[in-house]
């Protein structure tokens, strides 16, 4: 899980998972079962064979999924004597379509991070770990605020540094995001859409842990009983009622389903992690062996570089036997930030332009799952676009 971080007052984003797997034409891309026009954003699974692991399939993901529209208790700024010093809300934010967008767009990889409040699951990014020093000084400021002649010259206190940014449905940031609106969200598409299937990463962002846990595993019970009338299963994907997952499923195991990520999969007896550190190297999930590169917290001409001879040293070693089923997979993250240097959304410029402008992906190759910030409708067509050969839009 990458965090989002502050130093001093500013706050710095820890960027995008991504995931792929890549293989050449008749392995694994497929041939359209579907009129080749039928396919779009919202159902452009339905023309993926049944018998496909999920992990041959192209697909697109976000990172950190819920910030279309988030703020904090400072509206999104760092203040200092009645002054705006910083735009903390550059570093939250890291998505620019809403949940809902982001699936009708083709979206299948969802990054959820969680905090419990008031016992209720709020959506948000970051949390105050790291400016806490720094929020103690402010506090010593405040209690000494009424014989500052500096402060009384400013007639203004010392607030907190906050680095915690709670989601909310609307762009008014009047409605916050809760776990109920999220998951009902996500069943609602599943039951229009029951060819796709979505694979959900949930966090603990912030908050008290065991508080968290009982509201999670409350939402993890509901989707393992609650029944999709469009497929006639629950909407949580388990292996033959066992919760915690050992191998990979094909797509018409998880076709109107949810396959869930999370670093509690022992606590709620449900899903698996896959944990992709800051770097480059190798990890398990489902079974599997992913190697993964996660260079999060460089410029974007490196992220670039990195993920550029990524793609390519992997895609074309895993690409040289397509009739051999795959024994490894890959995760790469393509966009970083650097704390007053970059924010996350110039950064995804630069890597989105180098990734996926002018067709540089291509159409029969195996990528796999691809997750990055202020992913659009071009760039998850063009993802999910590349399991079809000779398919033409």
């Amino acid at each position: 899980m990458k965090r989002f971080f502050s130093r001093i007052f500013a706050v710095g984003l820890i960027s995008a998972l991504l995931l792929g797997v890549f293989s050449f034409g008749g392995a694994f891309a497929a041939q359209s079962g579907a009129d080749d026009n039928s396919l779009n954003g919202k159902n452009w699974m339905s023309g993926i064979p049944d018998g496909r692991y999920l992990c041959e399939i192209n697909l697109p993901g976000t990172h950190d999924s819920a910030t279309a529209y988030c703020k904090n208790s400072t509206g999104n700024e760092v203040m200092l004597f009645g002054r705006s010093v910083f735009k903390s809300g550059e570093y939250a934010k890291t998505q620019s379509l809403t949940l809902a967008e982001q699936l009708n767009a083709g979206v299948r990889y969802l990054d959820l991070r969680f905090s419990a409040k008031q016992g209720e699951l709020f959506l948000c990014h970051g949390n105050n770990e790291k400016v806490a020093a720094v929020n103690k000084i402010l506090g010593v400021l405040r209690f000494f605020d009424p014989v500052s002649v500096l402060s009384k010259r400013a007639k203004t206190s010392f607030p907190d540094v906050d680095t915690e940014f709670y989601a909310y449905e609307d762009e008014a940031c009047t409605v916050p995001l809760t776990g109920d609106s999220v998951f009902g969200q996500i069943k609602a598409f599943l039951q229009e859409n029951p060819s796709e299937t979505l694979i959900i990463t949930a966090k603990k962002e912030n908050g008290d842990t065991e508080a968290f846990l009982q509201l999670f595993k409350a939402q993890i019970e509901t989707l393992k009983t609650e029944i999709n009338p469009s497929t006639g299963q629950a909407y949580l994907y388990t292996e033959n009622g066992n919760g915690v997952y050992t191998k990979m499923p094909t797509l018409s195991e998880a076709r109107g389903k949810i396959i869930l990520m999370t670093p509690f999969y022992e606590e709620v007896q449900a899903g698996d992690m896959l944990d992709a550190k800051n770097g480059a190297g190798e990890t398990d999930f489902m079974g599997m062996t992913f190697h993964y590169e996660n260079h999060w917290s460089v410029p974007s001409y490196l992220k670039t570089k990195y993920a550029e001879c990524f793609l390519k040293e992997f895609s074309t070693e895993m690409s040289k036997d397509p009739e051999q089923h795959l024994t490894t997979a890959n995760v790469l993250k393509t966009n970083a930030s650097v704390v007053l240097i970059q924010n996350p959304h110039t950064i995804a410029q630069r890597v989105s332009d180098s990734l996926y402008s002018q067709n540089k992906l291509t159409k029969g190759r195996y990528y796999g799952w691809i997750m990055g910030d202020f992913m659009t409708e071009e760039i998850c067509s063009a993802i999910w676009r590349t399991n079809y050969f000779g398919f033409e839009l």
